[in-house]
């Protein structure tokens, strides 16, 4: 009975092996579906409610009163854009110069905000697809009462702008609209033109390297589009033309005494005086570039032998000489001051005489500057060298600047220890700084993604205040704590390893790098490490748009120096979203938290998913800002290692931030109050404040 048994179970397990075998083979298993990331509804009234609303336009601090006013508008624009909705093109264009009749007529452009941002919704619904967001509606009328708007990296500031430019442009008076560098300022204008024609205005764009004749018309448009630069060095250019003309005028009836009559004075100028701006990215030109005057220079010429001898020699005594033996180095002020031994080493080494020998008092300022490009200014960081020329590299967003160089003889040392064609110092012709520049405007506006930190800044210096406007969909971004590493190697390793996890999991990874070198360091370990991936810094720049917006692709590691690609927004694959969205990975705190704020803010757009990370390492940079003697104390306890919890120094960074950040705002203090000074001086001579 026992072995009959046996025998039914060995029978029915082999009957029941085939069943579950011809059930495989005979039907198809099917693919495991891919997943789908399927954004969250949208919210409804991020701008709050009308009563609310009411009581902050009274009652609220300055911020809350004007977003508050501003949202209270959002209603009545939507109202004339549904009545706007049955116009036809011609029908839209019309009423667009009955609103410039009426503008140009007196009527208060604060009465024609509901029906000018109406035609404005309308317009880029039918030529560019795009509906203006509500809190988009608020931000351009923040911007037109002359506010600087906080918009979310990916909110469509460049639409945004289109609402004010276009009211303001209804004068009659011109609108200039600033962003960071040409390319930006040629996508801009091209992608909102179809706009701007539609209602019957004209959009010109300035670029580098346009000859006056060229920019002439441009300037005459109703909305002009260029780089803040651009904008500085066109006034400057302007007010050497009226210096020039001194004494020159000729009477008003010349011109009806012969055919072909010269344009007037006026015409002569490039620009019409200056009505009203919007700055894009306000925080990179209000607050990074304010320690750089805009001035225009004679043009440089290769130094000969006898003209290099000074440079040549003060590098070669640098050289020999040591910190706190013979110079001081303060790093919170970053001054660098000889003392009686530097003096000394300075008088008794053989200084250069003859025609282009100096005084002792000049070979001290040279070897003072050859002292900064040693000991302040690194390469691959500071400046690079391409085809044997020192370029300056923008150490708050990455990027090239061939058309600058630093003033005082402090390119020339530089170049002297690259060992490269030193090249002679220019003579000053002009010169102004971006803070005096755009208190010319009657009316300055402005938006970014991060100015909330130099708010009372921006208002002491610009008299605007910085709004923050809410994002369309509430920002899902994960924010992980930052890790600290003893050294920089064990920070890279650990870099590589989270990189290739978060490979893994399908996700885009976004590598942020201070510095060239550090980008190409990193670069080469990854590469050793089999991860393929994107490098942008300024060897790479020709590509930067193309690179950073594919780097929400799937799988996709991009590395790039601070900033580079800002205003290129990444949109990444829903695969990526599915998985969790484009991890931002900083392996450096910035000198300021804007700049991390600002790097954090490419993941999670437009209430994504994302999420954004630091990995630190005591041998940061950044720890220069508590001085010279504590960061090597904390880079040899660092390199002797051991299992300690090292996140418990992450105070280190955030007290050096500070620090910097403090020295960084007392620079920008003393030029502007330097600048004051010096136009008031020159006013009370007689002499133009711009003009040298």
């Amino acid at each position: 009975m026992g072995s009959f048994v046996l025998c039914w179970k060995a029978i029915d397990e082999r009957f029941l092996a085939e069943v579950i075998v011809l059930s495989t083979l005979s039907v198809p298993s099917e693919p495991t579906p891919k997943a789908v990331y399927t954004p969250p509804p949208q919210p409804r009234n991020r701008l709050g409610p009308r009563w609310k609303n009411i009581l902050m336009a009274w009652i609220g601090l300055p911020w809350q009163r004007r977003l508050a006013r501003a949202a209270l508008y959002v209603p009545y624009i939507r109202k004339w854009e549904s009545k706007f909705d049955d116009f036809s093109d011609a029908e839209l264009k019309s009423y667009s110069l009955r609103l410039r009749g009426r503008a140009r007529g007196g009527e208060a452009l604060d009465k024609l905000i509901p029906e000018a941002f109406g035609l404005v919704c309308v317009a880029a619904k039918r030529h560019l697809g795009l509906r203006p967001f509500d809190v988009q509606l608020a931000a351009g009328v923040v911007m037109h009462q002359g506010g600087l708007a906080e918009l979310a990296t990916g909110e469509g500031k460049t639409l945004c702008a289109t609402l004010p430019a276009f009211l303001n442009a209804l004068e009659g008076k011109g609108v200039h609209v600033t962003t960071v560098n040409d390319y930006l300022a040629r996508r801009d204008a091209e992608m909102m033109r179809p706009i701007y024609n539609a209602l019957g205005l004209t959009v010109g764009v300035i670029q580098m390297n346009m000859s006056d004749q060229e920019r002439h018309p441009i300037y005459r448009c109703d909305v002009t589009y260029g780089t803040a630069s651009e904008f500085g060095f066109d006034f400057l250019r302007d007010r050497l033309k009226a210096a020039g003309s001194k004494g020159q005028d000729v009477p008003f009836w010349d011109p009806w005494l012969r055919t072909g009559a010269p344009p007037a004075k006026e015409d002569a100028f490039v620009q019409r005086p200056h009505h009203f701006a919007i700055v894009d990215e306000a925080d990179n030109i209000f607050i990074d570039e304010a320690r750089t005057p805009l001035i225009i220079s004679s043009p440089t010429r290769p130094a000969t032998e006898e003209e290099q001898i000074v440079f040549r020699w003060a590098d070669q005594v640098v050289r020999r000489m040591k910190p706190d033996e013979h110079f001081f180095f303060d790093v919170e002020k970053q001054k660098l001051v000889l003392n009686a031994a530097g003096m000394q080493l300075v008088r008794y080494s053989n200084p250069p005489s003859g025609p282009h020998g100096k005084a002792m008092d000049k070979l001290e300022e040279a070897v003072e500057q050859a002292l900064h490009a040693h000991y302040r200014f690194r390469r691959d960081q500071h400046y690079m060298i391409d085809k044997g020329k020192v370029i300056i590299i923008d150490e708050f967003t990455g990027r090239r600047m061939p058309d600058r160089h630093w003033r005082e003889g402090l390119h020339q040392a530089v170049e002297a220890k690259e060992g490269v064609q030193i090249n002679q110092p220019a003579e000053h012709a002009a010169q102004i700084t971006y803070q005096s520049y755009f208190r010319l405007y009657k009316k300055l506006a402005g938006m970014t993604g991060t100015a909330l930190q130099n708010r009372w800044e921006i208002r002491r210096v610009y008299k605007i205040w910085v709004v923050c406007v809410p994002t369309n969909r509430p920002v899902i971004r994960e924010q992980w704590p930052d890790r600290v590493f003893p050294t920089e190697d064990a920070k890279f390793d650990a870099v590589v390893e989270e990189v290739m996890r978060l490979k893994k999991q399908g996700r885009s990874v976004l590598i942020g790098t201070r510095s060239v070198a550090k980008s190409e360091k990193l670069s080469e370990l990854l590469t050793a490490a089999g991860i393929t991936h994107q490098v942008l810094n300024a060897r790479q720049h020709e590509q930067e748009a193309k690179i950073v917006a594919e780097a929400g692709q799937i799988g996709r590691v991009t590395i790039a120096t601070n900033m580079a690609g800002r205003g290129t927004d990444i949109k990444p694959a829903p695969e990526v979203l599915a998985a969790g969205g484009l991890h931002v990975l900083g392996t450096e705190r910035h000198e300021a938290l804007r700049i991390d704020r600002q790097l954090a803010g490419r993941a999670g757009r437009q209430g994504d998913p994302g999420s954004a990370q630091f990995f630190l390492s005591l041998e940061d940079e950044l720890l220069e800002g508590l001085g010279p003697k504590k960061q090597e104390k904390w880079k040899e306890f660092g390199r002797r290692g051991g299992q300690r919890n090292w996140d418990r120094y992450l105070y280190l960074f955030r007290r050096a931030q500070r620090r910097v950040e403090r020295r960084h705002y007392k620079n920008r203090v003393d030029l502007l109050v330097h600048e004051k000074q010096r136009q008031e001086i020159l006013k009370d001579l007689g002499a133009d404040p711009y003009v040298d």
